[in-house]
Order: C-alpha cells, then sequence, then structure tokens
C-alpha cells in the first residue's frame, strides 16, 4: 500500500467520524418562522418599519456616492 492511499483513506476515515456531530448540531438549530419575528426589528407600525426600510437603503445606496464626494 502506498503513502498516498494510505493518507487518503486515513483522512476519510476521519472526515466519516466527525460527519454524526455535524449533522446532530444542523439538527439542534431551530428558527421561529412567525410573522413579525422574522426581522430584526419590530414590524408593527406600518410607518415606522417603512421609515426603517427607507433609511437603511438611503444608507446602503448613498454611502458610496458621499464617500466619492469625499475623495473629490
Amino acid at each position: 500500500m502506498s503513502i498516498i492511499l494510505r493518507s487518503a483513506t486515513s483522512s476519510a476515515a476521519r472526515v466519516a467520524r466527525r460527519a454524526p456531530n455535524a449533522a446532530q448540531q444542523v439538527r439542534g438549530i431551530h428558527f421561529e418562522n412567525v410573522v413579525g419575528k422574522t426581522m430584526p426589528f419590530s414590524v408593527k407600525s406600518k410607518p415606522a418599519t417603512a421609515l426603517k426600510i427607507t433609511l437603511f437603503a438611503m444608507t446602503g445606496f448613498g454611502l458610496p456616492f458621499l464617500a466619492a464626494a469625499n475623495h473629490m
């Protein structure tokens, strides 16, 4: 048996031993998919939600233009 073949089989065995632990960790994660709980802020007030989303979008879109104007 060559060294390369032995190395490949031993690394495959190590990966096979680790696989059950990874699967158990994935199964333990739980996310609540409930209306109103999927956003990182409260969505009970429509005007406040619209304002928050608008400010977020304006910041993300406008920041490169502000940076370019600052460098000129």
